[in-house]
């Protein structure tokens, strides 16, 4: 565990207990940030990597680090417990799936220094396995698409030719053990045999074919305890980044549809979550279908907290015996995710759609964006700090030793 910054600005009126927020770098986690900071909790972040958006917030009190959980979830969740042990928190709130999952199952570890939130053991297990949501959701009342469970390539082509290409592949869940890590792999279209031969082996046994339906993508999110919703928003994708099978980057808030609130809390209620969610739908003929459960915070956050739904901030309240008033987000509101939507903008240029490039860029009303704000623009500076980072990484792993000035030791010998 790492100190890189601390800050103490002067009490508030009105002042919150101390939070510890967990995959700073993610934008997820900056819209936590900024939404606690706002109603009077004092945020401190930790990351895995940096520059971390989070950590460039005038919304985050200390920035911390961490390892990653991906890499050594036990090293990850020893650092957070020694965090926890000295930091005085009331609350953590974990950013991702790999988070999530390491503080699950070793809560025995934390659950003496701060208070958690989640609940059992087995059902965060099941809110991260997609076999369990595609029952889950059949109990609740909605459609899924046709898919497959399969335990080798042969068996992952013999379904994908039955259910007719493109097919979607998902992960049994959504962080996978491998190497003795583990990795964390979202689904992606498939359109021919060949893409599915080479990408099956990133996914592996008890991954699922999926039938690929077109349609837009709804998200309805929310804050549930108690099996029922404290807080909840709608949203309508425009865009994903990659655009097929991706993360959102465009979207607009939407009334809810009829009968969708009721499916969704039956939904909670049979996976057994409470806590912030997101459920990914898509709109196929005249009835929704389940495709995704994320129970954590999720990219599009900013987007519900804006329009009047401050789920994070909705369920701390909770979880401090608060009883918070129901909120709804209303309809409306846009969203950009800045770096996504440039590449967005990249493709159609390169591909000549003049046209949809200029709507691109059209300015819209009531925007709000996942990293810059005018009163906190240094996120989106670390953002794109980040990029370059990533970007110098690939550079060098595609051109080593020789970009750097030098000549590996097998070419100095072959001259």
């Amino acid at each position: 565990m790492e100190i890189l910054f601390s800050h103490e600005p002067p009490a508030r009126a009105v002042e919150r207990p101390r939070v510890l927020l967990t995959d700073a770098q993610d934008r997820s986690s900056l819209a936590a940030c900024r939404s606690l900071h706002g109603a009077g909790y004092v945020v401190d972040a930790v990351a895995s990597s940096r520059p971390a958006a989070a950590h460039w917030s005038r919304s985050c009190r200390r920035r911390l680090l961490a390892g990653d959980p991906r890499e050594d979830e036990a090293r990850f969740v020893e650092e957070l417990r020694e965090i926890a042990r000295t930091g005085n928190y009331r609350l953590l709130v974990t950013g991702s799936d790999a988070s999530l999952l390491a503080v699950s199952r070793n809560r025995e570890r934390l659950e003496g220094f701060i208070e958690l939130g989640l609940p059992r053991q087995e059902a965060v297990e099941r809110c991260v396995s997609k076999t369990a949501l595609a029952a889950a959701a059949v109990e609740a009342g909605f459609a899924t698409p046709d898919a497959e469970v399969c335990r080798d390539e042969a068996q992952a082509r013999a379904a994908a030719l039955r259910l007719g290409y493109p097919v979607m592949v998902k992960p049994p869940s959504t962080v996978v053990a491998r190497n003795g890590g583990a990795v964390q792999r979202g689904s992606l279209v498939m359109r021919d045999e060949a893409s599915l031969e080479a990408l099956w082996p990133d996914y592996g046994a008890g991954s699922l074919i999926q039938r690929h339906l077109d349609g837009d993508v709804v998200s309805f999110s929310g804050a549930a305890a108690g099996g029922r919703l404290l807080a909840h928003g709608v949203s309508r994708y425009g865009r994903t980044w990659p655009p097929e099978g991706g993360a959102v980057s465009f979207a607009e808030t939407i009334s809810p549809p009829d009968g969708l609130r009721g499916k969704v809390e039956n939904l909670i209620r049979e996976l057994g979550w409470h806590g912030v969610f997101e459920v990914e739908l898509i709109q196929h003929g005249t009835q929704p279908a389940v495709i995704d459960f994320n129970p954590r915070l999720f990219g599009s956050l900013e987007l519900i907290t804006r329009s009047g739904a401050p789920l994070i901030t909705v369920w701390c309240d909770w979880m401090l015996g608060l009883e918070p008033a129901e909120r709804e987000a209303q309809p409306g509101y846009r969203y950009r995710w800045e770096d996504a939507e440039a590449r967005n903008l990249s493709r159609r240029l390169k591909e000549r759609r003049i046209r949809p490039a200029i709507a691109m860029l059209r300015p819209r009303r009531r925007m709000t964006r996942s990293f810059f704000r005018l009163s906190d623009p240094a996120p989106l500076i670390a953002r794109v700090l980040l990029l370059l980072n990533h970007g110098l990484r690939r550079w060098r792993s595609t051109f080593p030793s020789t970009a750097l000035g030098t000549r590996p030791k097998e070419a100095a010998d072959a001259r």
